[in-house]
């Protein structure tokens, strides 16, 4: 039996043939060697089954599987973790671009830092359709307290795009999670899992390139509520307060496991002050904003 790899990188599909070639080059590019590539296709209608069977023919380092039908977005994140053989573990979305020097550097963030460390990711950059660079997006997630509740009140702070789950996992912590999970936002419950585990690390190199299309149910230009549900096999369903539904899941999940009773309690109140402090922060913004528009068309309008 051949060794296992250092690392597995992990594709859930569907119809995607857009930009998968663009994707799987990019990975086949990287140099750091040590890595299988698992792609799960959830019965795609387009050419993507055929664009997979291509590149599998020419690297063998890439594993196919074909799932009978669609089974939802979450379901397939899942699968390729079950089918993952490496320590370390990445997610890929078929629209986004590693470029060639990120696996190397997440790994060596991740073992220069120790145990302690669960989760490293690297800068982002945002880009078009085309692959247009749009700009630097700050994630501000390098979350390195040793204290959990500090971790996860970070993470209710700063989060907002989410990238750092496209990052490089200790495997043995994230099986330890709920993964992706059947509602809207469930990357933001996963981080805050991961955060109560261990550190996260921000590696400060532009290394992610994260496309911004139409057709992406991740919150880009254009994705709606119904879209995302779509991806995760609900179409037709009503969308009810996805922000609720999220932070009672991540307060339900911070304050169960394994962990000591302490740490689940601080963490689950840390996460819930921390984000309601946000959001009247927002709040607050929102309405300053009003009163000053009003005052200046009044002003405008008494001028006139």
């Amino acid at each position: 039996m051949e060794p296992a790899p250092r690392v597995t990188l992990g594709v859930p599909l569907y119809n995607a043939e857009r930009y998968l070639e663009d994707c799987l080059d990019a990975l086949l590019a990287q140099d750091y060697p040590d890595f299988e590539i698992i792609i799960s296709d959830n019965a795609s209608t387009d050419r993507t089954w055929e664009i997979c069977e291509a590149y599998a023919a020419r690297d063998a380092r890439i594993r196919l599987y074909r799932n009978p039908r669609n089974f939802g977005g979450h379901v397939n994140y899942a699968r390729v973790v079950e089918l993952a053989r490496g320590e370390l573990f990445k997610w890929v979305a078929y629209d986004d671009v590693c470029l060639p020097a990120y696996l190397r550097t997440c790994v060596a963030a991740l073992d220069a830092a120790g145990p302690q460390a669960v989760l490293s990711y690297p800068r982002t950059v945002l880009i078009d359709e085309a692959g247009e660079v749009i700009g630097p997006y700050a994630d501000r997630l390098d979350l390195r307290d040793r204290r959990p509740w500090r971790r996860v009140a970070g993470v209710a702070r700063n989060i907002n795009l989410c990238h750092a789950h496209f990052g490089v996992f200790r495997m043995s912590a994230l099986r330890r999670t709920g993964m992706i999970r059947p509602f809207l936002s469930s990357d933001y419950t996963l981080i805050a899992e991961v955060a109560r585990l261990g550190e996260i690390h921000e590696v400060d190199q532009p290394l992610f390139l994260r496309r911004m299309h139409g057709g992406s149910t991740r919150q880009a230009e254009g994705a709606t509520a119904a879209s995302a549900l779509a991806w995760y096999g609900q179409a037709g369903r009503r969308v009810r307060a996805p922000r609720m539904r999220m932070l009672a899941e991540t307060l339900r999940m911070l304050s169960t496991g394994s962990e000591p009773l302490g740490t689940r309690i601080s963490s689950a109140a840390a996460f819930l002050a921390t984000w309601w402090a946000r959001r009247v922060r927002v709040r607050l913004g929102r309405l300053r904003r009003s009163v000053v528009r009003r005052i200046r068309a009044s002003t405008a309008k008494g001028n006139a």
